[in-house]
């Protein structure tokens, strides 16, 4: 099998595109860029916006599937660049879809998004849930999911539709997510300000998200829309005392909010049953995190 990985040089990608090789997938990532892993796989550097490239890739190497991972996820900068998101999080779906249809590669696996809900609930979301974006990015997310519909009824094109929770697992020196942001203050000796410790997530780890995509491409997992995420509910203040308990020295500072108490987590029992997902728990898995780095520590 060969997977086209667009994306496959971010974050997820990345690890992705080194699962799929680990599992014997020819993956090639599409990318501006390279990774530091692309080792693992076949590096084309193309532009998701160019749709002759992605049609000529998928003709010469003779595709089966795409994973499109590609998009703007900084949702502050999607609202102020509301162009700049549509281009990234929707004209790049469009632009796979239609080489996949001109090509005759007939599956896609999509990165969206827990953003295509409402944005508060203290019961596990369910995909059958009410889709209610509160943002651009998670409306941008939201039309994506449409438009792979849309070529699966017309075309045949076949899809999985992930919607991701709170990916977390990258290196903490770049990641925007808040455990990269509370390592790096820790490290850097700086207090940790929690807006609203009470405020409530559902982290899942990078790791298992990439065996999430695996699993997607098995042939009888077929147009489902699957929650990822570990169905646990994280509160942002557990998220700095977890960071604490390895960084003794660190100052937690927590500033109450308005939405305090509010988040969305997700039902996984479709991801158990569909692709038999069995992530780690949110507990063990952020404090190995924090582990890891708290030993190799260097302020930057």
């Amino acid at each position: 099998m060969t997977v086209m990985v667009i994306g496959g040089s971010g974050f997820i990608g990345s690890e992705v595109t080194k699962t799929l090789t680990k599992n014997g997938i020819d993956a090639i990532s599409y990318d501006l860029i390279q990774s530091s892993t692309t080792g693992e796989g076949k590096w084309i550097r193309a532009d998701i916006l160019e749709l002759a490239s992605i049609e000529r890739v998928l003709f010469e190497y003779d595709v089966d599937t795409i994973i499109h991972l590609v998009g703007l996820p900084a949702i502050e900068y999607c609202e102020k660049n509301p162009h700049f998101s549509f281009l990234l999080n929707v004209t790049s779906v469009q632009n796979a879809l239609e080489a996949m249809r001109k090509a005759d590669v007939k599956k896609i696996v999509f990165a969206s998004s827990a953003a295509v809900y409402s944005p508060h609930s203290n019961e596990p979301i369910r995909e059958t849930g009410v889709v209610a974006p509160s943002s651009i990015y998670g409306y941008h997310k939201l039309i994506s999911e449409e438009a792979i519909r849309s070529y699966n009824h017309s075309y045949g094109i076949d899809y999985v539709i992930l919607r991701l929770f709170n990916v977390y697992g990258g290196n903490p020196y770049s990641g925007k997510d808040v455990i990269s942001i509370f390592i790096r203050r820790a490290i850097r000796n700086e207090p940790l300000v929690v807006k609203g410790p009470k405020k409530f997530r559902d982290f899942v780890h990078v790791n298992d998200v990439a065996k999430a995509f695996l699993a997607s491409l098995r042939e009888e997992v077929c147009n489902e829309v699957v929650n990822i995420g570990t169905g646990e509910k994280t509160t942002l203040g557990d998220v700095a005392q977890y960071v604490k308990e390895y960084f003794n020295n660190a100052k937690v500072i927590e500033e109450q909010t308005a939405d305090d108490g509010t988040g969305l987590y997700a039902d996984i029992s479709k991801a158990k049953s569909v692709l038999k997902f069995e992530p780690i728990s949110s507990r063990e898995g952020i404090r190995s995190h924090i582990a890891k780095y708290s030993q190799t520590a260097v302020v930057k």
